[in-house]
């Protein structure tokens, strides 16, 4: 059975076509501590418990109060508002806010690399006469367009949307109806292919587009969050294109 009447591939990126090392630590906590390094050497001075817990206090806020359901602000917007709490006059515009980022940034970058088989899908994809994109989770969009710029994939896509640049993250309609129409294609002539059944999948199908869900972990799936297909690579996508 093959996907018909198909004008666009759309993809996640993270877990998709970028991968993260399994490390035994976390990854998360470590460039969270990365960004303390760095505002601990420019004047910040707290211990890591007190900003590590205003950070995770801010979080819970910004993702957990009334009305913010799948709003995604961008990641300094979280760090001056911990800083704020914790008696540092810094808003989310300030260089030290936007450059402790980077250092988030910097610390993740060592971990991601580019599944060898995304290239080679994109490339066939495209000369197959496909539209192509990434709809992609993340609160720092700028270093999510630098990792897809650096990785290669960056000329073999149409459109990029990133939650951080739009405020509204996957499985909001929005991020999906706005990469849509950057290509002029509706949704039921596009399909997308993501790791997450909740997120990529449900989010993707109530728009009306074809889903396929890249297995990289077991996932437990309801009937919203069913895919129309399954694949173990990325590779297997050419079989049903």
């Amino acid at each position: 059975m093959k996907l018909k009447n198909i004008e666009a591939t759309l993809f996640d990126l993270f877990d998709t076509l970028l991968l993260i090392k399994k490390v035994d630590e976390d990854i998360g906590e470590k460039c969270v501590r990365n960004v303390y390094t760095f505002l601990s050497n420019n004047g910040i001075s707290v211990s890591y418990e007190v900003f590590r817990k205003s950070y995770s206090e801010v979080r819970k806020q910004i993702y957990e109060r009334p009305g913010a359901e799948l709003e995604e602000p961008h990641f300094c917007i979280r760090l001056a508002k911990t800083l704020q709490n914790i008696g540092f006059d810094y808003d989310a515009d300030s260089p030290l806010v936007r450059r402790a980022a980077e250092a988030y940034m910097e610390e993740l970058s060592r971990y991601v690399y580019l599944d060898a088989e995304a290239i080679p899908l994109l490339q066939k994809i495209r000369s197959s006469g496909y539209k192509t994109g990434v709809i992609s989770n993340f609160s720092i969009p700028e270093g999510a367009r630098k990792l897809i710029d650096i990785h290669g994939i960056k000329d073999f896509l149409d459109t990029i949307v990133i939650s951080g640049e739009i405020n509204r993250r996957k499985p909001s309609p929005e991020i999906f109806i706005r990469a849509l129409n950057n290509l002029g294609v509706d949704a039921s002539k596009a399909v997308f292919i993501g790791d997450t059944p909740d997120i990529d999948i449900e989010g993707a199908k109530k728009v009306g587009m074809k889903t396929i869900l890249i297995k990289r972990r077991d996932e437990k799936k309801t009937e919203e969050s069913r895919p129309d297909f399954i694949v173990s690579s990325l590779k297997e996508i050419l079989e049903l294109l």
